[in-house]
């Protein structure tokens, strides 16, 4: 009896689960919608290709985490993040990015800006701007650590999301 009601309950949660739109997150290198009724509805044709990841961290001495990421925010705001994260304590830390837009044939500035800490090791950036429902969107990011005599730079590219 007992196995039979937690059957009954994992198939309702599945079942809840898989009917409620949900904002994915999915490695870099790959599109991501918040409703699976939205790809239709987006203004720009053909969709952004699929890139690679841009960066690789193996390379870095110090700078181990360099993310940047969008994500809706409710209504028509878009939520961009980035984090930096460095082995041990650096003169300075510092991230510019910006949030980019698909134009159906290339990917624009939308909106920037920038982030620097001094004595730190780790940085964390955000910022809530306001969005054009029908775009995709993306985040790319420079994250540089400096300890004071060679600073370590990568970029990172974030997934795309059509808002």
């Amino acid at each position: 009896m007992w196995k039979m009601r937690l059957s009954s309950i994992l198939k309702v949660t599945l079942a809840a689960a898989l009917s409620i739109p949900a904002v994915l997150s999915i490695p870099a290198g790959s599109i991501v919608v918040a409703s699976p009724n939205l790809a239709s509805r987006a203004l720009t044709a053909p969709p952004p290709p699929l890139e690679p990841s841009v960066h690789s961290l193996a390379a870095l001495k110090y700078i181990y985490q360099a993310d940047g990421n969008v994500a809706p925010g409710g209504g028509l705001t878009a939520n961009v993040t980035t984090t930096t994260s460095t082995f041990k304590e650096m003169k300075s830390l510092q991230v510019e990015y910006r949030l980019e837009r698909w134009t159906g044939s290339e990917w624009v500035t939308y909106r920037t800006s920038s982030k620097k800490k001094t004595q730190t090791q780790s940085l964390y950036a955000q910022s809530s701007w306001t969005v054009i429902t029908g775009y995709y969107y993306r985040v790319v990011s420079k994250h540089t650590a400096d300890d004071g005599t060679k600073p370590e730079t990568t970029t990172d590219i974030s997934s795309n999301v059509l808002f």
